[in-house]
């Protein structure tokens, strides 16, 4: 409303306000912003006349979020006149989906990813497009673009691919604005790796490959001529993953590791020349198929810039990606100064920002999140902070319960994986239920399991990395029991009884990655460096595991803690108590019980689900 008048007194209508961007990590808050929070705010605002008109919020995401007739078109064509079961199959599923109602896919539930791949935007849209003046996502872009729309509402990822065009002088996605509000911003940072990083893909090359050979026409001698080129491409692709992996210690790749860091040495760079130079001769001997396609135009320049990148810039954290899977290897690489970077890119760029998490500051403040961002960065006097408690009475709803039973954390350990189930088993009994189990590793979360789902009596799931429903599963149990990892860390919200018990196997410091390792070598002592980057993410990630347990006001539960490091002969006891809510903290079952007995009316109790085993 500020802004509002103050562009007014500048001559500027409301009708052509500069809008106000909100980026948020999580679609759902999205939604929520879009759907609930400016339809209410509006309708508050205009019945005590402080506006004259409902305010406006629009929606921003990637193209390929988005439905193209055309390729949808194509396909359609494709799968009807094709004698394929599997095709057949495809061409009733899209029917099913009535997919003209919306251009927005995400709509559309159930609908697998490999099919949106074939029927969304593609990058290389343009005015090229034979349908440009038709498309229905042209005319929805005229729409988000429109100065009548009070609110931009976008991710991280949109935000700041935003802020990198600016800096480049080029389009831009989101229409000039006069203030930035970054919600959920301890995300920022991942975001920003994904955005600023430095990219690869083995199946890249396959993809273009096969696109160019399903197209070779005209004679024999040029078809295995171009094949030839086309393979010798790929045995460079293989050649390059293949020397990186050769420099690694294999026995390292297991599930709980993602990132494993390399070094892009000479005889590397030597196969990127080559490849490069490969790929300019496909491009060449192949060009009349390779300009009749838009799309195969676009991948191979972006093949080319990537390569290229990789080649010009020294100063990078490199890492492989499914190293263990030939087809599906990729490297990724961020800048060494991905802080500054960040600087220049927004903190600097003359937009008023409100910065605001429940999680943005660990036991000694907000330093850390500052010094992540490159908010440090900017002259003081031009910052300001704040920070609110919570509004909910943990000390009333909630109780912490530290484990004195369960040794020093080692997945490996058979006497620690039995006192860890021992310990889940008593707590569940405990609280007839309703509890989440969270844990760091998915190695851990399997044995664990295996160990106590036959002495668990309620309705028990195992989040797997292939089901996708299974939060849902539970949430629909009544008082089921869910082996947790992954995502439940944040963005899950089970508001009421069925998430009553909040167990946290392990305290979740972060995976070691290339990223780390380069941090690491940056202090003096490895005290120094846990203090300054591991203790405070370990901080940030548990206060986002706990906040997954009171989401309202009416809320009741206990939080468990099962490590080591914070029982009364842990050395980060009193760290971690510091920086949580105002618990009462107990070490016996009993109370636990006796808690769940007192805050709970008689319907928890009953005994709402079978046993199920998911």
């Amino acid at each position: 409303m500020y802004e509002r008048k103050r562009q007014s007194k500048d001559g500027i209508s409301q009708e052509d306000s500069i809008p106000c961007v909100i980026s948020t990590s999580s679609i759902d808050l999205q939604n929520a912003i879009i759907n609930n929070y400016v339809p209410t705010l509006s309708e508050i605002l205009y019945k005590n006349r402080v506006i004259n008109r409902s305010l406006s919020a629009v929606l921003r995401k990637g193209k390929e979020h988005y439905f193209c007739k055309m390729r949808y078109e194509r396909l359609v064509e494709y799968l009807k006149n094709s004698k394929k079961a599997v095709d057949r199959d495809l061409f009733e599923k899209l029917n099913s989906f009535n997919l003209r109602n919306s251009i927005d896919l995400d709509e559309y539930k159930g609908l697998k990813n490999h099919i949106v791949q074939k029927i969304n935007v593609p990058k290389n849209c343009d005015k090229s497009c034979p349908r440009f003046k038709d498309c229905e996502y042209m005319k929805y872009m005229e729409y988000a673009r429109a100065p009548f729309h009070d609110f931009q509402v976008c991710n991280h990822n949109y935000y700041l691919a935003d802020a990198v065009k600016r800096a480049k002088g080029r389009q831009m996605l989101i229409p000039e604005h006069s203030i930035d509000i970054i919600d959920e911003a301890h995300k920022l940072m991942d975001a920003a790796r994904q955005i600023l990083v430095k990219s690869f893909s083995g199946e890249d090359i396959t993809i273009m490959s096969n696109m160019i050979s399903s197209n070779l026409k005209g004679k024999k001698s040029f078809q295995n001529s171009a094949k030839l080129k086309l393979e010798r491409l790929c045995l460079l692709r293989t050649k390059f993953f293949r020397r990186l992996i050769s420099n690694i210690n294999r026995e390292i790749i297991d599930d709980d590791v993602s990132q494993i860091g390399v070094t892009i040495g000479y005889h590397e760079r030597e196969i990127l020349v080559e490849m490069l130079l490969q790929i300019s001769n496909i491009k060449d001997y192949c060009s009349t198929i390779i300009s009749k396609s838009r799309e195969l135009e676009m991948m191979v320049l972006e093949i080319e810039q990537q390569l290229e990148n990789i080649l010009k810039t020294n100063d990078a954290v490199y890492w492989l990606e499914n190293p263990g899977n030939e087809s599906l290897i990729a490297i990724r690489g961020v800048p060494i100064d991905l802080e500054y970077q960040l600087y220049q890119l927004l903190w600097r760029n003359g937009i008023p920002k409100i910065v605001t998490s429940g999680t943005l500051s660990d036991d000694l403040g907000f330093d850390y999140f500052k010094r992540n961002t490159g908010i440090d960065l900017i002259t003081p006097s031009k910052t300001s902070q704040i920070s609110y408690s919570s509004p909910f009475d943990y000390n009333k709803n909630a109780l912490l319960y530290i484990s004195e039973k369960v040794p020093f954390p080692d997945k490996q350990c058979d006497l620690f994986i039995e006192a860890v189930a021992e310990e889940i088993i008593n707590l569940v009994d405990a609280t007839w239920g309703h509890a989440v189990i969270l844990f760091t590793s998915y190695t851990l979360l399997s044995k664990v399991y295996e160990l106590a789902r036959s002495r668990i009596k309620y309705p028990l799931f195992k989040m797997d990395k292939s089901q996708r429903n299974i939060v849902e599963a539970y949430k629909n149990s009544g008082n089921g029991v869910l082996f947790a990892t992954g995502s439940f860390w944040e963005g899950v919200d089970c508001p009421g009884d069925i998430l009553s018990s909040l167990i946290i196997v392990n305290l979740p410091f972060p995976t070691p990655t290339p990223i780390a390792e380069y941090k690491k070598e940056q202090f003096d002592t490895m005290g120094k460096f846990i203090d300054s980057i591991v203790f405070p993410e370990m901080i940030i990630k548990l206060k986002q595991g706990i906040g997954r347990l009171i989401r309202c006001e009416t809320d009741t539960g206990v939080i468990a803690v099962l490590d080591f490091r914070i029982s009364k002969k842990g050395r980060y006891r009193q760290r971690v108590l510091k920086a949580l809510p105002d618990f009462e903290v107990t070490d016996s079952i009993d109370d636990v019980r006796d808690f769940i007995r007192k805050v709970k009316e008689e319907d928890y109790f009953k005994d709402v689900g079978a046993k199920i085993d998911f």
